[in-house]
């Protein structure tokens, strides 16, 4: 991710957050010693992209950016995020399964595009109705009041 509108192996990815996921995240995004910051565990980075994908399959972009954090909501407009998704991922057709591939960790601090913080990403490889596969790339960003959020969106 490197910055809110870019082209990545051909389509558009876009930085998106959603509203406060499930309580358990914001339990699993537990305080360590003072010299490291909280961390989000593997298993809600998972069950989080698990759930934005789900609402990504059922049409809910609108619900995803309404609960957006800030840090989104400054730098895309709501009908920009919805018309987006639906682009990218409507094209695609029904997915019949999903199961996770990788779980990554990144912080960035604010000098490549992408907002200062915390992130996690997951890839989920989908298998499609029609025998296909597509790869996702959900993103999700601890924010400064120790909740996750989702923060970004990509088909491959």
């Amino acid at each position: 991710m490197a910055s809110v509108d870019l082209l990545r192996g051909g389509l558009l990815v876009m930085l998106l957050a959603i509203s406060p996921l499930p309580s358990a995240w914001a339990q699993a995004a537990s305080a360590t010693p003072s010299t490291t910051a909280p961390m989000l565990s593997p298993d809600a980075a998972v069950d989080g992209a698990l759930q934005v994908a789900a609402l990504v399959d059922a049409g809910r972009a609108g619900e995803l950016w309404d609960g957006a954090s800030p840090v989104v909501k400054r730098v895309v407009a709501r009908a920009v995020f919805i018309d987006g998704l639906a682009a990218s991922r409507k094209p695609k057709g029904a997915v019949a399964g999903r199961e996770w591939r990788v779980v990554r960790r990144q912080r960035h601090d604010g000098t490549q595009g992408v907002p200062a913080g915390h992130y996690v990403s997951v890839e989920l490889l989908a298998r499609l109705a029609s025998g296909e596969q597509m790869r996702e790339l959900v993103s999700l960003r601890l924010d400064e009041d120790g909740v996750a959020r989702f923060s970004g969106y990509v088909v491959e």
